[in-house]
């Protein structure tokens, strides 16, 4: 998923090896399961080290590649009651703004999709640090944290014992490319 913007906004390279999609789901109203998605393709332009405001995110995770540790609560998990895989095999997100609120943090508001249903979310964005490659390159590094209501999305399976509310936490580096 490609967000086109002005031809001279910084364009970043999400690392995939260092970034993570994650999420807790309370089980039973005593515990917590929690999940990732480990495919996944992410792009962020604008912004700079120093200050992201207005900067473009977006993500697209592979239903298929959820792991919460357990096989049959995957295969369970891609069934229709759930994300119903075979016929919504992404959940994508696309930012409608980026505003610094204070120091090191800013609000992501967006539209979530899952299971064919788009809302829009606010996400809060630390902004851990920046750094440089050992090339010269910039690198940065972002928490990503908010809430879901699965039901809004119609990922409505385990009403009983699993809770509506989702967390949400990403953990996202991105870097300058290398020049050709």
């Amino acid at each position: 998923m490609l967000i086109a913007i002005s031809s001279n906004a910084q364009s970043w390279k999400v690392d995939a090896n260092h970034s993570s999609i994650m999420f807790n789901a309370k089980h039973s109203g005593i515990s917590f399961i929690n999940g990732r998605f480990m495919e996944f393709e992410a792009t962020m332009e604008g912004g700079t080290p120093e200050d992201f405001t207005g900067a473009k995110v977006s993500f697209t995770a592979q239903v298929n590649s959820i792991n919460t540790g357990a096989e049959g609560r995957d295969n369970h998990l891609k069934r229709n009651d759930f994300f119903d895989m075979e016929n919504h095999p992404t959940i994508s997100f696309v930012s409608t703004s980026f505003t610094k609120t204070e120091d090191n943090m800013y609000t992501v508001v967006g539209n979530l999709t899952m299971k064919g249903n788009t809302k829009e979310v606010e996400i809060a964005a630390h902004h851990i640090g920046s750094t440089k490659t050992r090339d010269g390159r910039n690198k940065v590094g972002f928490q990503l944290t908010g809430n879901v209501d699965r039901n809004d999305f119609g990922v409505s399976g385990a009403a009983g014992s699993v809770a509506p509310i989702i967390e949400i936490l990403c953990n996202v580096e991105v870097e300058e490319p290398k020049e050709n």
